[in-house]
């Protein structure tokens, strides 16, 4: 098949990329630093380090060794304490949060409550632009208790506060450093593990360990060092001659040869992100279900991964498999195994016994997903129907998106531990970013239970119910999970990898 051709012919010029870029990267000596340093290749530069302004992966990533949240996320994407060492929920619109004593900013001013008032409420002040501001919607008022208590008051429930808090968006700043400067874009005055020492854009920003750390006898290094190398082979190049200590790596090809290779260590995680196959459900012939279970009847998932991803991803339902305590197993989950039988029949039923044409907006960019909407296009011959790929570039793809110019389309979707985070906005008849313009009364009055219950074992029925729900109802075709991988030096030991991409688990890291 072309696709199979496709992939083979990818995995040949990856192994050439990455015998080129050994040979480029020994001549690139290794950055010399003080104390113990850790090297980490990026591909991309930080745009900014304003926790509240920035959007960019990159700059995340920076941020989560200069700040800290109220509360983080562990290993397992579950909710613990960061700043706040705990937390009250008197009422499903109050939370009490009793913040750490003795936590300084890096310029050795006290963290306090006072702080915290003004992080939230320079987030949610709309001339501040914030992408964090949607996570705190219902936030009626932020009241300073005591210098080390703080409460957050709702005008209506909200389940995921607390995942909003944990993003870091929601960082906690000093009130007395953007006073100072204005934003910190090109500053950083956190609490976090590590403090910025030098940025050299397009080259290397190195942090050093922050004297004032709460988390006593931690960070274990000195100094890291992020050095910006946008060829994937060439980071795997950097860890395999030891000039980096670890890398993040997205090409498939590349991640391939790395686990091939026993000197360094590849650690791979179903990641947050989720792929999706979805329709405008309002233009026909997806404006009937029976047609929408077909196609999802014809999808291969276990397909799609192997030859899309080269195995790199985990098939998923509605919640993303990474978010383990609320994704369901996809075999309790309806038209989720492929069954062309059943699938032709039903398209039979809709009036299309020798199928339909119809055609899928896709682009050749990762988050575009041409490589997935070409496998698509061959699953879907299978029960007779004809998928062309409108295949455009990136701009013109974003705005078809925003627009809803499609019949269908191939995405990768931003996902998140919590499903209200993730499902209301893109599902729920009102939801912000609700592209398949869906509307179904069943799928709203479960989204809008779930967000108010704050208990787990009440909320997990409700989000069980509703992943079979959008499973059978099939407005969205959710493919799967990329992985999250990271590329390291076997020297290094105690990093845990998080869903989402963070770093945190370097502060605890050891070589």
């Amino acid at each position: 098949m072309m696709y199979y051709r496709r992939y083979r012919m990818k995995r040949i010029v990856g192994m050439w990329i990455v015998f080129v870029g050994i040979l480029g990267f020994v001549l690139v000596p290794s950055v010399i630093g003080q104390g113990r340093v850790l090297t980490i290749g990026v591909d991309q530069e930080a745009i900014g380090l304003d926790p509240h302004i920035v959007t960019s992966f990159s700059s995340l990533r920076r941020i989560d060794l200069l700040y800290n949240k109220l509360v983080r996320h562990d290993e397992n994407l579950k909710i613990v304490p960061d700043l706040a060492e705990s937390w009250e929920i008197p009422d499903n619109q109050t939370y009490i949060f009793n913040l750490r004593k003795g936590v300084k900013f890096h310029d050795g001013t006290e963290l306090v409550a006072q702080d915290v008032e003004f992080s939230l409420n320079r987030i949610m002040d709309p001339k501040t632009a914030s992408p964090g501001r949607s996570y705190l919607t219902n936030v009626k008022s932020v009241e300073v208790l005591s210098p080390y208590r703080i409460k957050i008051n709702l005008n209506a429930p909200l389940a995921s506060l607390l995942e909003g808090l944990a993003h870091n968006n929601c960082s906690i700043v000093s009130k007395e450093a953007v006073q100072k400067h204005g934003n910190l874009q090109k500053v950083a005055v956190g609490t976090g593990p590590y403090m910025l020492k030098e940025w050299i854009p397009d080259n290397s920003m190195t942090l050093i360990k922050n004297p004032y750390y709460f988390e006593k006898g931690l960070p274990y290094f000195d100094t890291v060092i992020f050095r910006v190398i946008p060829e994937q082979a060439s980071l795997y190049a950097g860890v395999k001659g030891g000039s980096l200590d670890m890398a993040q790596i997205n090409d498939a090809s590349t991640i391939q040869i790395a686990k091939r290779d026993r000197s360094i260590e590849v650690l791979q995680k179903p990641g947050i992100n989720v792929r999706t196959f979805g329709f405008n459900t309002t233009r026909k012939p997806f404006d009937d279900i029976r047609v929408r279970q077909a196609l999802s009847l014809a999808i291969d998932r276990n397909e799609i991964v192997a030859v899309a991803e080269m195995g790199m991803a985990q098939p998923t339902g509605p919640i993303p498999a990474g978010a383990t305590q609320w994704a369901m197993p996809l075999n309790k989950l309806p038209y989720y195994s492929p069954d062309l039988g059943k699938a032709k029949t039903l398209l039979a039923q809709a009036g299309f016994p020798n199928g339909f044409t119809f055609k899928i907006v896709t682009s050749p960019s990762f988050e575009g997903g041409l490589s997935v909407a070409q496998v698509i296009q061959n699953q879907l011959k299978r029960i007779g129907v004809n998928a062309e790929l409108e295949v455009v570039e990136w701009g013109i793809y974003i705005d078809r998106w925003v627009k809803r110019d499609f019949e269908a389309m191939v995405e990768l979707r931003g996902g998140s531990g919590e499903p209200d985070r993730f499902l209301y906005r893109m599902i729920h008849s009102t939801g912000g970013v609700n592209n398949f313009l869906f509307k179904d009364s069943v799928v709203d009055r479960l989204l809008d239970r779930g967000r108010v219950l704050t208990n787990y074992a009440e909320r997990k029925p409700v989000y069980d119910e509703l992943q079979v729900v959008l499973a059978e109802k099939a407005p969205i075709i959710f493919l799967y999970c990329p992985f999250e991988t990271h590329v390291l030096s076997k020297q290094l030991k105690g990093f845990k990898q998080v869903g989402n991409g963070s770093l945190y688990y370097l502060v605890q890291t050891q070589k």
